[in-house]
């Protein structure tokens, strides 16, 4: 036999197989490439030491991480397609005489093939778009430094030698399936059918509980920090539930469905949930895959996109002037707001900035437990249940902030929170020192009532609204007393809009956070321990960098796991195809017209394509609350914005759904009305 029969033969296979093997070269081209740009971005090494390229190279190394975890998953499942469409191919190498150690061999020259052209092609593809998307994902983050384009010779290494791993893993895995299978088990691989299954109760049980343990825990929690504890509890009960209910509730749907005479005996419903049926243990598994991977990339593209959109509303929130003045002062020493609020501004005026206006309060916060009508301030608040953040602020800084007149007696208070509480509110301090109480009567206020500051809050927030400041401050002695704290502080937030560029309002702000030139230091009247100044200008840059990372991040992924998605469709059904083509060709020599033949393959196609995308819509509108709470984290209150970005994703997706639908049903039906057998 000619050294040169073995790789002669293993191109033939690979071009005679093209349906079949062309999609998988070109599933390892994309991802090899993906691979290589995901590794030259993260070598920002050589690049200029700034914080931004500190943020991109932390975003593509995870990136990384994620994309080989999920290539490792993800080619050897489609590898399994690939080598059950040939297994009547490589039984009848076989019988004709060659041994297993030949096909081997062949196999063997196969992959070597796939390495070379897909790995090498997805190199050269890398390299070529690495530029562009480079220029992409600095403009994402707002880099204004360029740089020279380069060749990641550690990302051509690295992703050469990952992907011949992970390929030579296919061929012992392919090998070993040859080895253990006969040929007649081979041949009767793609025609032997399966057993009707039965409906499993039990399973079925597990998956109603699994999904409803996942949505209780996504709809029950309240607060950013718990969210992120729970997420990936959630996530697991949700795919465990996903995988149970394909498998045992379609079962029991398509059983109901053929109970129903009147909708199962029609020729098109009769032959598609009957195929559906008899293979679904099979189709189980790909519907939930689909499922899965659909939900994943509706929530990485609509969380950072909302992320991306509401940049400039995090940065809004976080700093609600162009320059910010947070300032910690006693209450037992004087603080005089409105003197601090105009050496403030002096200070400004000095360096030539023109003040337009300028907004000031004074604020405490707490953690509580809400019990009743009552919020409970104790030491250990988390242990004790607490879900709660208390702003307290005056009726006059309230008046100022909502635009809202207000006057409140001593025993009276407004309240702007999660929950209506009206009538009498007890707030309780608990601690070593014993308990304090103090008793308001509450009244809501007359519209929601938000106010934007620099913190970040984890909880569910609740605006206090007191009398006066001497209520304030007697709150905050009441609390200190109680657990045992020796200073008792408030918080003044005092933040000026000017006039001017960002590299002007930065060089203010950087000025004005010296004690020394604002005029603090020294002053009797205002008496502080904490002084900080922060700019949004200055922080801009990170908010984008650290947002628009996340945002080409989530699309990164998101694209590559929709290949993957497609690509499960396409095997999944033109496997199915070749499957059913005997079955249809049966069907029509007794008597079956072809527009039937279509009509019962609309059936097949409609529930393996829209159950999945019904599903992932169910999972993502119960993950929306999760998703939401830890977007706070990153300063996105704005939980329209993130509602509008799910619904449009959703909405594209199906699109892209659709059209796929269109070219899976096509190939389909080309394949089960081809009178010609392989």
């Amino acid at each position: 036999m000619s050294k040169a029969f073995y790789p002669r033969l293993a191109a033939q296979n690979c071009i005679k197989n093209g349906k079949f093997y062309f999609p998988y070269l070109l599933t390892v081209i994309i991802s090899s490439a993906a691979f290589y740009i995901n590794l030259a971005l993260a070598q920002t090494g050589s690049l200029p030491e700034l914080k931004r390229y500190f943020y991109l190279s932390m975003f593509m190394t995870i990136g990384t991480f994620v994309l080989g975890l999920f290539f490792i998953i993800f080619l050897l499942y489609t590898n399994s397609f690939l080598m059950k469409r040939r297994g009547k191919e490589l039984a009848l190498y076989n019988i004709l005489g060659m041994g297993k150690g030949n096909i081997g061999v062949v196999l063997s020259y196969e992959t070597m093939y796939t390495w070379f052209i897909g790995v090498g092609g997805g190199l050269l593809l890398g390299m070529l778009l690495q530029r562009l998307i480079t220029m992409l994902v600095t403009e994402m983050l707002r880099i204004d430094v360029k740089y020279e384009f380069f060749i990641s010779v550690y990302g051509i290494a690295v992703t050469a030698i990952f992907f011949g791993v992970l390929l030579f893993v296919t061929l012992l895995l392919n090998l070993g399936r040859l080895h253990m299978q006969k040929p007649v088990e081979l041949l009767r691989q793609g025609s032997v059918g399966e057993r009707q299954p039965r409906t499993r109760w039990l399973l079925t049980a597990v998956g109603v509980l699994s999904l409803g343990g996942g949505y209780t825990i996504a709809i029950t929690t309240h607060n950013s920090v718990q969210a992120i504890g729970v997420y990936f509890v959630a996530v697991f009960l949700v795919i465990i539930g996903t995988y149970c209910l394909f498998s045992a509730v379609s079962v029991a749907v398509l059983k109901a469905l053929r109970k129903n005479k009147g909708f199962f005996y029609r020729t098109g419903n009769f032959i598609g949930v009957s195929g559906m049926l008899h293979r679904m243990n099979r189709n189980a598994v790909g519907l939930a895959n689909i499922c899965i991977l659909s939900t994943m990339v509706l929530v990485m593209i609509s969380a950072t996109l909302a992320l991306f959109l509401g940049t400039e509303d995090a940065i809004t929130t976080r700093y609600p002037g162009d320059v910010n003045a947070e300032v910690w002062y006693w209450t037992d020493r004087p603080f005089d707001t409105d003197k601090a609020e105009e050496k403030l501004t002096k200070a400004l005026e000095k360096q030539g900035a023109v003040v337009t206006d300028c907004l000031s309060y004074s604020r405490t916060e707490r953690c509580a437990a809400l019990e009743g009508s009552s919020f409970v301030i104790q030491d250990d608040v988390y242990n004790a249940g607490s879900d709660r953040i208390l702003i307290l602020l005056t009726a006059e800084d309230y008046s100022k902030l909502s635009g809202q007149k207000v006057s409140l007696s001593k025993e009276q208070m407004l309240l702007s929170g999660s929950d209506s509480i009206v009538g009498e509110v007890r707030f309780v301090f608990r601690g070593e020192s014993g308990e304090k109480v103090m008793t308001f009567s509450a009244a809501p206020t007359a519209e929601p009532f938000r106010i934007s500051s620099g913190d970040v809050y984890l909880g569910m927030v609740d605006y206090i609204i007191l009398p006066d400041l001497d209520t304030l401050k007697l709150f905050e002695d009441n609390c200190a007393e109680a657990l045992g704290e020796e200073e008792v502080l408030l918080t003044w937030d005092c933040h000026i809009n000017t006039e001017g560029s960002d590299e002007e309002k930065t060089a203010w702000g950087m000025a004005l956070s010296e004690p020394d030139f604002s005029g603090f230091s020294g002053d009797e009247d205002i008496q502080c321990e904490l002084f900080r100044v922060d700019t949004q200008a200055e922080n801009r840059q990170d908010f984008y960098t650290m947002n628009g990372g996340f945002f080409f991040l989530g699309v990164f992924l998101g694209i590559v796991f929709l290949m993957a998605t497609v690509l499960i469709i396409y095997y999944k059904q033109i496997s199915e195809g070749y499957e059913d083509r005997e079955r249809f060709r049966i069907m029509r020599q007794v008597g079956l017209e072809k527009r039937e033949i279509r009509r019962s393959i609309n059936v097949q196609i409609l529930i393996v394509f829209f159950a999945p995308l019904v599903v992932a819509g169910i999972h993502v509108a119960f993950d929306f609350n999760l998703v939401r709470l830890m977007l706070v984290l990153f300063g996105l209150n704005n939980a329209a914005l993130t509602a509008w970005c799910t619904v449009g994703t959703f909405l594209a997706f199906a699109l892209i759904y659709a059209l796929v639908y269109l070219l899976t049903a096509r190939v389909y039906y080309r394949i089960v009305s081809d009178d010609n057998r392989e």
